[in-house]
């Protein structure tokens, strides 16, 4: 049996006549399972074998032959991690973007917010009306529509209406 098999929690064992037994083995005890049980665990464990391994590994960069491409010095060229921990990057001293907004988009976005208040501000009271209840109460065209006795194309129109003036003043 070869190295890397010892470790593994399930086997495939060939029977006298030819046929095959697939166990897993858990928690101390062994199981039998039918073969696509086995090939499913055996899959899984392969992927997180890769997820917890493979990936956070140095890579070398290779040639067309498969061949450790060296520098200057004569060591191998390694690949960048595909994975990174948080910890890791905090331990090397990496600078990250901090997730606070700049003192500059949050200028940005007051104005925004100040430009969408006045461009609300323009719109006559059954249009403030429509938007109010859409936008800031959450009902939908169909139940706004039942609220003033009109179609849900007709809510639909006027919203689309109303959205370009606010755009076009925007």
């Amino acid at each position: 049996m070869k190295n890397w098999q010892k470790d593994r929690n399930y086997r495939k064992y060939e029977n006298a006549d030819g046929s095959f037994k697939y166990v897993i083995t858990t928690n101390g005890k062994v199981i039998e399972v039918s073969e696509d049980v086995y090939k499913v665990y055996a899959a899984s464990e392969r992927k997180m074998e890769y997820m917890e391994l493979d990936l956070k590994r140095d890579r070398v960069l290779q040639d067309r032959n498969g061949r450790a491409v060296l520098d200057e010095n004569g060591l191998p060229v390694l690949l960048p991690e595909r994975e990174v921990s948080l910890d890791k990057l905090i331990g090397e001293d990496w600078d990250y973007p901090s997730s606070a907004p700049s003192p500059e988009d949050m200028l940005v976005g007051q104005y925004e917010i100040e430009t969408l208040h006045n461009c609300l501000d323009l719109l006559d009271a059954d249009e403030r009306a429509l938007i109010d209840a859409l936008f800031f109460e959450g009902l939908t065209e169909r139940e706004y529509a039942l609220r003033i006795n009109v179609t849900q194309k007709t809510v639909n129109n006027r919203k689309q209406r109303i959205l370009k003036k606010i755009k076009n003043n925007f």
